[in-house]
């Protein structure tokens, strides 16, 4: 008679952990940085109460794509950038994760220019177009985690003429 007691406490407290163990839809965000150029952005909640996400970065140009695996979010996430560096390439700014940068035509990560992600003390002075905070840099927006209601997802990309660029912490 105990034993079955427990056991159906158990199984109504395991209940709700399996139902969010089921939660694994792929929400998206997407931005076209130039034309035929789609970044997208996706997430996969993790096990657990709270936004965590396991990430991916997709690029797609001319019919073809490729794929990043991102760091898991665990909490520190806070929004990963887009900017458009001076060579032509793109470089996504992870904060606390660092950057990666791509390019279109030949559709790859990581460039042989080098793309710094360090933040400059007087980018904030030259005032003008670019960056806030980082040298050869046009920010065009962000990869964001919203509230759920009302927004379509998890996560969308704000574009820089609705929210100005934020700071990112920097790389750990």
């Amino acid at each position: 008679m105990l034993n079955t007691r427990i056991i159906r406490r158990l199984a109504w407290l395991g209940l709700p952990l399996a139902l969010l163990a089921c939660q694994s839809d792929t929400h998206e965000a997407r931005a076209t940085p130039q034309e035929g150029l789609l970044v997208t952005y996706m997430v996969v909640p993790m096990f657990g109460w709270h936004s965590d996400w396991t990430r991916t970065v997709a690029v797609s140009f001319q019919g073809a794509e490729i794929r990043r695996e991102l760091f898991e979010d665990t909490g520190w996430w806070r929004g990963s950038h887009l900017y458009r560096h001076s060579s032509g390439a793109y470089v996504i700014h992870e904060g606390q994760a660092g950057c990666f940068a791509f390019t279109a035509e030949p559709l790859a990560f990581d460039p042989p220019q080098l793309i710094s992600c360090e933040k400059d003390p007087v980018a904030a002075s030259r005032g003008g177009a670019g960056s806030r905070y980082y040298v050869d840099l046009t920010y065009l927006g962000a990869f964001v985690e919203t509230p759920r209601v009302g927004t379509g997802g998890p996560i969308a990309f704000i574009p820089a003429e609705q929210s100005p660029e934020a700071e990112l912490p920097d790389p750990l």
